[in-house]
């Protein structure tokens, strides 16, 4: 079963975190790298987005707007 926009933008927020702990760095559980201000922090989201892109073509800012209309 296809994952819906909701869980690819939550997939994609822990990828994010996990770029950002190799670094050295550690958010709380949830954190949202696609609402981030801190430069670091959305350079990880933007490395995030570009491996899903990469992987299999997902278009991540498509998929944030699906997930604001899920909700």
């Amino acid at each position: 079963m296809p994952k819906t926009a909701t869980e690819l933008v939550d997939d994609c927020n822990e990828l994010a975190g996990k770029f950002y702990a190799s670094m050295g760095y550690k958010v709380e559980e949830g954190y949202r790298f696609d609402r981030a201000h801190h430069p670091q922090e959305q350079g990880m989201w933007n490395l995030a987005v570009i491996a899903y892109d990469h992987i299999d073509g997902t278009e991540m800012d498509q998929v944030l707007l699906d997930a604001e209309d899920e909700c």
